[in-house]
């Protein structure tokens, strides 16, 4: 698509205003802070990761958005500390990987630009803030900001061609995918493994022909809260 057409289609997603959704991944039990609860109601600098993100995104688009939560471990409980937000519930958490949390959240959704968010992370306004709504993108870190052994990205020509380990520059674990591919998306969800990762998930989408568009924020701060040290 030419460099005119492709103004011209931004502004027309513009002036139709699509829907912005924002899907926190927040199912799993969290292997070194399962004694203390869901990770997303722990606390890091006075506030809970939950909030943090809620508020993060609140600042950049409004609150004209659609936040869902996905829960499963200690469900109702983070459901009743969450009212400010819709909540769906990954019956299978246990017995899926995060695949699964993607398709309950994409299925409770309406159309629209999604990102996924993994409910662990405590990010800047800039790493949700694609700098092409019409691609498929990733917001990724080249300054050591995300944790060595973390999921990274291997790029050519401008693309993602690779999500694995070991890689430097590190996926920061949010992933947009705008309106004109969200029913293909839910389509796709619904059939593939429940036991993917969300890497093993943006690969195998890779693999079968999408682009996938890194983007790397230029102000702001990531953190993953991995640990009960990281939340110090």
């Amino acid at each position: 698509m030419s460099n005119d057409k492709n103004i011209r289609f931004i502004k027309k997603i513009k002036d139709n205003n699509p829907l912005n959704t924002f899907i926190l991944l927040n199912a799993g039990c969290g292997r070194r802070t399962k004694n203390y609860g869901n990770k997303c109601l722990m606390n890091y600098r006075g506030k809970r990761i939950i909030d943090s993100q809620i508020d993060t995104i609140n600042k950049v688009y409004g609150d004209k958005v659609d936040i869902i939560n996905v829960t499963g471990y200690l469900s109702d409980k983070v459901i009743n500390e969450t009212r400010n937000i819709r909540s769906v519930e990954n019956l299978r958490y246990d017995s899926t990987n995060i695949v699964e949390s993607m398709r309950v959240g994409l299925n409770a959704s309406l159309e629209g630009n999604v990102f996924f968010i993994h409910g662990d992370i405590v990010f800047s306004p800039s790493f949700i803030k694609p700098i092409d709504y019409i691609k498929i993108s990733v917001p990724i870190d080249n300054k050591n900001k995300i944790n060595k052994d973390e999921v990274g990205v291997a790029i050519q020509q401008g693309k993602v061609c690779n999500f694995s380990y070991g890689l430097n520059d590190k996926w920061c674990q949010i992933v947009f995918f705008p309106n004109n591919f969200f029913y293909e998306l839910r389509s796709i969800l619904s059939s593939v493994d429940k036991n993917m990762t969300t890497f093993e998930f943006l690969n195998y989408l890779i693999n079968r022909g999408s682009d996938i568009v890194p983007f790397t924020p230029i102000r702001g701060n990531i953190k993953e809260i991995d640990s009960m040290k990281d939340t110090k």
